[in-house]
């Protein structure tokens, strides 16, 4: 079973090069994963009673171009596969005409939300029918990496970790940032990331790829070292890490493409 979704595309939702700014559209790949999940009696409303509800643990979003301003697109999704711990969900983007624009893979699961542990699927029930199975058509996600500070001492580093080669930077989480959980918002975080780039990188480039995997929750007030690792001009990685706990944040990828 698939779910659709119309979406037009005003000048407010658009970047500065005319095009779908990316953290809106995240913002309603969460609203249609929320609508679906409704639908289907496994939405946070039917858990209310637990003191549970739905988180994302991962995303990975795919793009060759993105819908322009002034124009509708269309998001459909599905539930790939579901288990005991967590829930794949998957997402396509399509332009009018219904050309595919691209793709994007979600991970869910389900918090407690006075112990803030995973609370499990078992609770839901899902037909067979709704689980539609087909597999989103992009590379998995891959392992998050630790990136040690820009001022790490070599004799110190980890061998397996990156090591920041741009200055890092500093955010302290504000009101703004915060969503109902009372933790930090998935969209602030991509907003956060973006950010880090300059105008005339994003003149020039799109993002192609990008891959978020949430390590820990984030909280108002909390201050946290950006730190990031540029492969190229244009892959870089980043690692959001709390001052309060010294444990990353989250952990991001980001893959740009010339226009």
């Amino acid at each position: 079973m698939t779910y659709s979704q119309k979406f037009f595309n005003s000048a407010n939702e658009s970047n500065p090069e005319g095009e779908l700014a990316v953290n809106i559209l995240v913002g309603n790949i969460i609203e249609i994963a929320t609508a679906h999940a409704n639908m289907l009696g496994i939405g946070n409303p039917a858990m209310a009673h637990l003191g549970a509800g739905w988180v994302l643990s991962r995303l990975t979003i795919e793009m060759t171009r993105y819908p322009k301003c002034n124009t509708s697109y269309v998001l459909k999704t599905w539930v790939e596969n579901w288990n005991r711990h967590f829930s794949t969900r998957d997402f396509s983007v399509e332009d009018e005409a219904g050309n595919i624009l691209g793709y994007a893979r979600s991970v869910w699961m389900v918090l407690d939300m006075t112990t803030h542990d995973n609370f499990g699927l078992a609770h839901l029930s899902l037909p067979d029918e709704s689980v539609y199975g087909e597999p989103c058509p992009i590379a998995p996600q891959a392992k998050h990496t630790e990136i040690l500070p820009y001022l790490t001492s070599e004799s110190n580093a980890n061998p397996k970790a990156l090591k920041a080669n741009v200055p890092d930077a500093e955010y302290t989480f504000k009101y703004n940032d915060i969503d109902f959980y009372r933790h930090v918002n998935t969209v602030r975080y991509i907003t956060i990331l973006l950010n880090r780039y300059s105008l005339e990188e994003f003149d020039r480039n799109f993002v192609n790829r990008l891959e978020l995997s949430f390590l820990h929750e984030g909280s108002f007030g909390d201050t946290v070292s950006i730190l990031r690792h540029n492969s190229s001009p244009l892959d870089s990685a980043f690692s959001l890490v709390s001052h309060k706990t010294g444990r990353p944040v989250i952990f991001a990828r980001l893959t740009l493409a010339p226009r």
